[in-house]
């Protein structure tokens, strides 16, 4: 029995006896998603969306996967065929925006909402890098199931985590998150780092001001450090051919978001253009601006998009103006 095997009979076993009382469900659901240690409890009844997307990545996957999630997944691609489509050229999406990062000489990465490594683009692309010094990469996801999967692989192909460390912590709780990772040694936020917040802004709860995430991060990383983020939406990038082309996206996005609602919360939830730019204020965008995963570095001119559809945009962290502008200590001491 492999070491995912007894974690896996250890997980269903506990979700046996979870209870998930209704009264205060929403102040619950807030907590977990506000305080970096306030985890879910373990659910195998329902499908989870970390499991789903192994699902829809492999179909044939009958070990990461439940038949809940298999079902799930089905269900999704039917609704919306693109979806398989639409995870890939997530995963290449962030695989090219670590590659630009490397260029640079960024060697710190963090992944938000990393869902299963087995599937991580971001694990695998930091785990192949050739450049030198190795990067690293921390991988955050407050789901036990995906920790038990991610310690269970780390245990049997150690080989590859040398370079990644899986931490099990809630992402939207900004200032805990890097005060904890860094108190680790997992991240130095003196030096640039490149965050990956891909596909989890639309996970956040309503009452979470999903604004915050970029604003907290660009305050307490290094100048010249990325934020790499994707949203999905139901408005088109360009102007849409005909009014039916964007009917039809905004009844098939509204439709594959219910569909979620057999799953484990959160539920994700659309965002127009301007909540999305929003995200980037503050930070230097990096041309094309607002694109789509599968188009990033270019420009979308896609002019019949298909759900589900995401925006994607990566900003740089700004060098604070009064180091750009601060005067020669030596010249103010002689004026004064």
């Amino acid at each position: 029995m492999t070491a995912y095997d007894i974690h896996h009979e250890a997980l269903e076993a506990s979700s046996a006896v979870t209870s998930r009382p209704r009264s205060g469900k929403v102040h619950r659901r807030l907590r977990e998603q506000r305080f970096w240690t306030a985890l879910p409890p373990v659910n195998a009844c329902y499908p989870h969306v970390a499991r789903v997307e192994v699902a829809i990545s492999d179909p044939g996957d009958r070990v990461r996967t439940w038949l809940a999630d298999r079902e799930a997944a089905e269900k999704l691609v039917r609704i919306a065929p693109q979806t398989t489509t639409a995870l890939h050229r997530r995963h290449l999406f962030t695989s090219r925006v670590i590659e630009h990062a490397l260029s640079l000489g960024i060697t710190q990465f963090l992944e938000l909402g990393s869902g299963d490594p087995h599937i991580s683009a971001a694990h695998a692309t930091v785990s192949r890098a050739q450049t030198h010094p190795a990067p690293t990469i921390v991988l955050v996801d407050h789901d036990p199931i995906v920790y038990a999967r991610a310690w269970a692989d780390e245990q049997e192909r150690p080989e590859q985590w040398r370079r990644s460390t899986f931490v099990e912590g809630n992402v939207f709780a900004i200032g805990a998150m890097l005060n904890s990772l860094t108190a680790q040694g997992l991240l130095d936020p003196s030096q640039r780092v490149c965050v990956l917040a891909v596909d989890i802004l639309h996970f956040a709860e309503p009452e979470i001001d999903i604004r915050t995430v970029p604003r907290r991060l660009a305050r307490r990383l290094a100048p010249g450090s990325l934020f790499a983020a994707t949203h999905l939406t139901a408005e088109p990038l360009p102007a849409p051919a005909s009014t039916t082309t964007r009917t039809r996206l905004r009844t098939t996005t509204t439709e594959w978001c219910r569909a979620h609602h057999r799953c484990a919360r959160p539920y994700p939830r659309p965002r127009s253009h301007a909540d999305f730019t929003g995200l980037f204020t503050g930070l230097d965008l990096l041309a094309p601006g607002i694109t789509t995963p599968g188009h990033w570095p270019a420009p979308d001119n896609t002019h019949r998009p298909r759900a589900p559809y995401t925006l994607a945009a990566v900003g740089r962290v700004r060098t604070p103006l009064s180091s750009q502008t601060s005067p020669d200590p030596r010249r103010r001491a002689h004026e004064g």
